[in-house]
């Protein structure tokens, strides 16, 4: 089948722009910013009703403390909500809504009741968050309705159909279908020309590129080609460009789709030019973090202690044997250490001292474990590890060195995890949860590339905030 012909002549149209990825994020945290503030608005009104006091611009400036701590920490609670497939489906937007207004309040209370008496007004702080749920509520829902439609998708055109053009397309529709349609591949190959390749058509070479790109009004290029461009092509990419179409090089784009880092088709030298640089963080973010460590760790010991004498005892009452569980895992470089966890499985689990993954089903965790498991509370003790230095709060979780062996053998850059200290919680964690195979190994490591290429303390609070909803949800394993 002959490829259709373009002519630049009929373009003269605008291309339709659709929204960036990041402008879709920044209108969700404006949105929900805004929502904050009406909330805090309404609380505040409803207090002066109760309390007596006027609510006037005095009164609103006596109290703008509130707007200072409550709209940041919201927004922090929303943290699971800025995943922009999460934010396109009503079920999981209502569900992260929810766990927000019932962390907050969970957090509230116990600072409430830590705090000196008549520090912090209870019920200003409950209005806060019933409020700002209701006008989230209805800011995600018009979110939904009408900036997840045809108008506002971003129309694609992917220069490329070998692996790496076939593997963002996939990428595109798995992810970020409702916020991308790819109109078009553009490819040299002959053989390739008027083909369908995942559902796209390939609609001719470099030299209708440019035509191709007015005809489709697309929102901009997706470069998916290894190595050096150069040539007709770099000359025809250059023409769009001073178009005005955007351009953007696939493992980049592939990398905000997924929040993973694909590790099949990196070249052998890709640690070392894309990723070694990214590790050397500097002091001041490695000192920071540190005491955000230590400080989580003496707050988490706190609910330790709180649990330890009642999960102690259901643990003995259902099965003989020690209330903790050590076994020797992988640390920073590879260096072992003691990983300190309550005991979920029946004494002597393995005893034959074989590492295994455990299964679903797995008929030697007790039914009081698999309560523990479902809360995350089997892993409380590692606060230990965390406060003794050999975990942080988030990063990649430990492996045991047996495992390692094996799946550095299967995955390649496997030993890349070990370049930073293991986490409590993780990107792979709330991301993808447990993994029971080499295959989900090779996921996982894929989260964990990422987040150790784009670690940050606002990527770590995300994380942190996302487990607290899991925990909260009882979504844990």
């Amino acid at each position: 089948m002959a490829a259709p012909r373009f002519s630049i002549a009929r373009d003269i149209s605008l291309p339709h722009w659709g929204l960036r990825l990041s402008e879709r994020l920044a209108l969700l945290i404006m949105g929900d910013a805004v929502c904050a503030g009406l909330g805090l608005l309404l609380a505040l009104w409803l207090w002066t009703l109760t309390s007596g006091a006027q609510f006037s611009a005095e009164h609103l400036a006596s109290k703008a403390i509130w707007a200072v701590v409550l709209v940041p920490a919201w927004l922090l609670l929303c943290g699971g909500l800025y995943d922009l497939r999460r934010a396109a489906f009503w079920p999981a937007t209502l569900a992260g809504l929810l766990s927000a207004a019932g962390a907050g309040l969970v957090l509230y209370l116990v600072i409430y009741f830590l705090a000196p008496l008549g520090l912090l007004p209870r019920l200003m702080v409950l209005y806060f968050l019933v409020a700002t749920t209701s006008f989230g509520l209805a800011w995600r829902t018009v979110y939904i309705r009408v900036f997840v439609s045809t108008y506002f998708q971003r129309r694609a055109l992917v220069v490329g159909a070998g692996w790496a053009g076939q593997a963002i397309i996939r990428a595109l529709s798995e992810f970020q279908a409702w916020h991308y349609t790819v109109v078009g591949l553009i490819d040299d190959d002959p053989v390739k020309q008027g083909q369908v390749i995942e559902g796209v058509p390939v609609l001719g070479g470099h030299d209708r590129l440019l035509a191709a790109a007015h005809a489709e009004q697309v929102s901009e290029l997706i470069l998916a080609i290894n190595g050096e461009v150069r040539g007709e092509l770099f000359q025809a990419l250059l023409d769009c460009q001073a178009h005005g179409v955007p351009i953007v090089r696939v493992l980049p784009l592939y990398e905000q789709l997924t929040g993973r880092v694909p590790i099949e088709h990196l070249e052998a030298d890709w640690l070392v030019t894309s990723f070694m640089e990214r590790v050397r963080l500097d002091t001041i973010f490695l000192f920071t973090r540190r005491l955000l460590d230590l400080a989580g760790a003496l707050l988490g010991l706190l609910p330790l202690l709180l649990v330890l004498p009642w999960v102690a005892l259901l643990i003995r009452l259902e099965s003989p044997g020690p209330i903790f569980y050590r076994q020797v895992r992988a640390g920073l470089g590879g260096r072992p250490f003691r990983l300190l966890k309550f005991r979920t499985m029946i004494a002597g689990a393995e005893a034959d001292g074989l590492a295994r993954w455990a299964s679903p089903a797995d008929a030697r965790v007790t039914r009081v474990g698999r309560l523990l498991r479902r809360a995350r509370l089997d892993e409380l003790p590692q606060m230990w590890n965390v406060l003794r230095g050999d975990m942080s709060l988030v990063g990649p979780r430990p492996e045991r060195p047996e495992l390692i062996a094996v799946l550095e053998r299967e995955i390649p850059f496997y030993r890349a995890r070990l370049l930073v200290r293991p986490g409590l919680t993780g990107w792979a964690q709330v991301n993808f949860g447990y993994g029971r195979s080499v295959e989900a190994a090779r996921v996982k490591l894929e989260y964990d590339l990422y987040y150790i290429k784009h670690q940050s303390l606002w990527l770590e609070a995300i994380i942190l905030l996302r487990t607290v909803a899991v925990v909260l949800g009882m979504q844990g394993s």
